[in-house]
């Protein structure tokens, strides 16, 4: 859809579909406007954000559709928002819920609104009756407006936000859809209990774990994928890894993988359990200002091969749904925490994050606060009736 989408009342704020490479170049700037002197924002990589929007590389266009819209005060380019329909979503849950995502605005309640406005819209014209937010352009992608923990940068393919963007939203119309929390574990800090409760699970019959083999890593990378679409089939709206997404992950995620960041907990032999880290490698690009020409790649390819990055994060940490309401299940857990804590103790990690949480996973996050304290971060979904 070209040209411009809506103009409100007062004629000041424009909202204009990204359809061509001057909106793309906009969209892509709105980022570092908004966080103009934020020192915790790192900017993403412009080669990878142009992918992430790109129908022909984003994995999310093989069974989704989606808008993106920019908002302009005069010629200058204030905020953005995508509008998505995740169809693999529809067909699991039959809601009629539509999303937005990749929501970016500068303290403009004016542009807020109609931005929300836009996406709403849009998703309503195609039979959507809710829109819940932000995710970019997914669950199983970058989720969830920070609410708490501005003050830090963001951990690796975690989202960073304004203090003002949650009311801008809120402001909109939108109010608290799910938070999502991220907890930080300090090197050599992993509570006597947990370390207990998985000597206990060492010394159970069957139990056993594995690192990570690179030199099969597609096959590893599809057994991590096979038990967390087993273990968070019931989490508030979970959908599995498409086979584009698992396709597009392996390629993606190969050169921030390392055989001893990732743990498999087996039980008699078969994968129960899984814990997955990643070089937290947010830390290393933050000079980059979003570029790796000409020579930004190649100190990231340094600093990568020589393991230099002193932090890391935990996307994934589950145990199949055989094992999650049984004795053992909890032992588990607790088995891939001190499995990974030891290689924080190896490798000198100053911290790695978990993240994220669902709130509405109660065990977890209690779990979670015992050994780590309160979220170090929280996000936020937001949602609407339309």
């Amino acid at each position: 859809m070209r040209g411009r989408w809506v103009t409100n009342s007062a004629g000041a704020v424009t909202i204009v579909a990204v359809d061509n490479r001057k909106t793309v170049k906009d969209w892509l700037a709105v980022p570092y406007a908004v966080f103009a002197g934020d020192p915790a924002w790192v900017a993403p990589l412009d080669y990878l954000e142009r992918r992430r929007i790109s129908p022909k590389h984003a994995p999310f266009f093989t069974f989704g559709d989606v808008q993106l819209f920019l908002a302009y005060r005069g010629d200058k380019p204030v905020g953005r928002i995508s509008a998505q329909i995740n169809r693999r979503h529809l067909e699991r849950y039959r809601d009629a819920c539509g999303h937005f995502g990749f929501f970016d605005c500068e303290d403009d309640p004016e542009a807020a609104r109609s931005l929300v406005d836009a996406a709403a819209g849009w998703l309503r014209a195609r039979g959507m009756a809710r829109m819940v937010g932000p995710q970019n352009f997914s669950l199983n992608e970058e989720c969830g407006c920070l609410i708490s923990g501005f003050d830090t940068p963001p951990a690796v393919l975690m989202t960073h936000a304004r203090r003002w963007t949650g009311p801008l939203l809120e402001a909109a119309g939108l109010s608290k859809e799910m938070d999502l929390y991220a907890y930080r574990l300090a090197r050599g800090k992993l509570p006597k209990e947990m370390f207990e409760l998985a000597q206990l699970a060492r010394q159970s019959a069957g139990v056993s774990t594995r690192q990570f083999e690179m030199k099969r890593y597609d096959s590893e990378v599809r057994t991590v994928i096979d038990i967390f679409n087993d273990a968070w089939s019931e989490n508030w709206g979970f959908v599995p890894f498409s086979a584009a997404e698992i396709d597009s992950l392996l390629a993606e995620m190969r050169p921030l993988f390392r055989d001893h960041y990732g743990r498999f907990v087996l039980v008699n032999g078969a994968p129960a359990g899984v814990i997955v880290g990643l070089p937290n490698v947010n830390q290393t690009i933050a000079p980059f200002h979003g570029r790796l020409l000409p020579f930004n790649w190649l100190k990231l390819w340094w600093i990568l091969k020589r393991e230099a990055i002193p932090t890391a994060r935990v996307p994934l940490m589950g145990i199949k749904k055989a094992y999650q309401a049984t004795p053992i299940g909890g032992l588990l857990l607790m088995l891939l925490m001190d499995e990974f804590n030891a290689q924080m103790n190896r490798h000198n990690l100053d911290w790695a994050e978990f993240s994220w949480v669902l709130e509405s996973n109660k065990r977890v996050a209690a779990m979670a606060e015992r050994g780590f304290g309160p979220p170090a971060k929280t996000y936020r979904l937001y949602g609407k009736a339309l």
